[in-house]
């Protein structure tokens, strides 16, 4: 016979672990015992071993419908599992059987925001504050449902309610300014975030609030003030966007500077961050940095505008004529504006990143000549570049059926379906840019990591092989070659390619994937040595200490492995990776 009372006394005492095991024994010999089916269900729930716990609570709804603790238990157990249908149908349920169960409301709000039901989180949350008016919960759920619905007059005077019955709740505080900055209420909203400075006095989202508001205000200065307080705080990526923004407002280049270089480290693949740090060289008078640079960033991206027209001004700054003559003699072209004239002023005005002279003039030739397909297809380039898609996609679509075999037009809309991840349809189009230019570096470079996002490891390395003989020296092919071999786990030959790599590049992506590399070939004192460099350039990586932790594991030399570990945790108490190392490594 089962002993109910000694398993009444471990779930009260919480320990769950010996309740399941007494429970699983009870159950073979009273499988319909419903009190013992509801101590299986709450002993599962507080195990998290929801669908264990969804299937003990179904029997006892089973026997016993009306049971509302149950049917909030099952409610539960359904949203834990990913059933929020059926989750919402049961909260539901609860209410109807016990209109004051108050943690049925806080539930079924919560869930209802989460699927973006703003009206019935509104809906609900009303019902919640009539069963109990003091709970400031339903008045913070009903204005960040109005909020997020973009009903801002609305919110405002539930987030308000929400703050006068719980004044020290920050979440509360920051919604509040949000809702107050939507409506235009710019003082308002200052001193709404200053309450939260005087709870939080190191609280990093506070100031960047206050500066963002400050940056619409188109006060830069103070906004430099509180971003700066932000990002010393808190190295997080918009604290310094914002604060370089604003840096560059007030023409503090230096300061600039070094806030995108930290942006160009902690996001390396960003391409705007560092057309913005070499701005600021070009500010500091630094021309051979921010041209260096600015080559790079041509040859790798030719469609990237903005890079070809600085580096052409640069070429002229620096004397370098004969360079920035091939970009800019076109332009000085004096011939009568033919539709052709015209196209070739539209590139070069593109170029030089006159979008809106370019595009005007090659709607200008579109008319004259609606049948030239390079010229809806340099188009659609300022289209996409702008992000105008839709505009975009037509005119690319024009310049195919126009032109249907021209390489440029072919590779350049496979580049857009690339950029919007339709990857498998750019596939196509490298395709048959390729059968019209089997040797062109950029299209078969593209091809291969075109055919890493789509798992088609093998012809990806076909692809880059096929680069590398062509361009053998080129530290990105090289850097692309590595990439995909890692993906494809030949570590020895991604290690040959990433060396020369990093010895010509050694940036941050490069340098990673070696290190990474030797790790899985067993050499973790050389992957120690790169992560080691790497976390020089960005300390805050968490995943580039865990690397260095993981190393130290390999090597047995644990300490040094849990000071990592507990760095990773003083910024990121919530990492499970890093919190399971340590218990297993303590």
């Amino acid at each position: 016979m089962f002993d109910i009372d000694k398993i009444n006394e471990l779930v009260g005492n919480k320990e769950f672990e010996n309740a399941k095991v007494l429970i699983e024994e009870a159950l073979k010999e009273a499988p319909e015992d419903l009190e013992l089916l509801k101590l299986a269900g709450l002993t599962f729930v507080n195990l998290e071993l929801w669908s264990e716990a969804c299937k003990y609570f179904e029997s006892v709804i089973k026997y016993s419908p009306d049971d509302a603790t149950s049917n909030f238990y099952l409610a539960k157990c359904y949203e834990n599992i990913g059933n929020k249908i059926g989750a919402k149908s049961y909260y539901i349920k609860v209410i109807e059987l016990r209109p004051e169960y108050e943690d049925a409301y806080k539930s079924l709000c919560l869930l209802l925001l989460k699927q973006k039901n703003y009206a019935d989180t509104v809906k609900y949350a009303e019902l919640g504050t009539n069963i109990n008016p003091d709970e400031y919960l339903y008045d913070f759920i009903k204005g960040t449902a109005l909020m997020d619905s973009k009903a801002f007059e609305a919110a405002l005077p539930a987030l308000e309610t929400a703050l006068s019955k719980a004044p020290d709740k920050v979440e509360i505080i920051n919604s509040l300014g949000t809702c107050q900055m939507a409506l235009g209420k710019m003082d308002d909203a200052i001193k709404t975030y200053n309450k939260v400075l005087a709870i939080d006095p190191k609280n990093a989202m506070a100031y960047f609030n206050i500066g963002s508001v400050y940056q619409i205000q188109q006060n830069h200065e103070k906004a430099v003030e509180y971003l700066t307080k932000a990002a010393d705080l808190e190295e997080d990526e918009r604290f310094l966007s914002s604060l370089a923004m604003s840096e560059i407002k007030i023409k503090d280049y230096d300061c600039a500077l070094k806030h995108y270089k930290q942006l160009s480290l902690l996001c390396p693949n960003k391409e705007t961050y560092k057309y913005n740090l070499v701005t600021c060289y070009e500010a500091v008078k630094d021309y051979k940095t921010a041209i260096s640079m600015l080559e790079g960033m041509v040859y790798i991206n030719p469609s990237f505008i903005l890079p070809a027209q600085k580096l052409a001004n640069l070429y002229i700054k620096t004397n370098q004529l004969n360079k920035a003559k091939e970009i800019y003699e076109k332009i000085l072209l004096k011939n009568k504006m033919t539709a052709e004239t015209m196209h070739q002023y539209a590139i070069l005005s593109s170029n030089l990143c006159d979008t809106d002279t370019a595009e005007r003039m090659l709607k200008k030739v579109i008319k004259m000549k609606p049948d030239i397909a390079k010229a809806h297809k340099d188009l659609a380039i300022i289209y996409l570049n702008k992000r105008l898609f839709d505009y975009a996609e037509d005119e690319f679509k024009t310049a195919l059926k126009l032109a249907p075999n021209d390489f440029e037009i072919l590779f350049e809309y496979g580049n857009y379906l690339y950029s919007i991840s339709q990857n498998n349809e750019a596939e196509r189009y490298y395709t048959e840019a390729l059968e019209l230019e089997p040797d062109n570096i950029l299209a078969l470079v593209f091809m291969a990591l075109n055919k890493l996002v789509l798992n088609q490891k093998d012809e990806a390395y076909d692809y880059i092989m096929k680069a590398i003989k062509i361009e053998p020296d080129h530290e990105y092919v090289l850097f692309c070659a590595g990439r995909i071999l890692y993906a494809r786990k030949e570590y020895e030959e991604a290690k040959r390619y990433l060396v020369r790599a990093v010895e010509q590049n050694p940036d941050i992506e490069t340098m990673n994937t070696l290190a990474l590399t030797y790790y899985e070939l067993g050499d973790y004192e050389q992957a120690l040595n790169i992560f080691a460099a790497i976390n020089k350039k960005s300390p805050q990586s968490i995943s580039v200490m865990l690397d260095i932790a993981k190393c130290y594991q390999a090597l047995g030399e644990n300490d040094s492995a849990l000071v990592y570990l507990d760095k990773v945790v003083d910024i990121f108490p919530e990492n499970e990776e890093a919190q399971e190392m340590i218990r297993e490594l303590s």
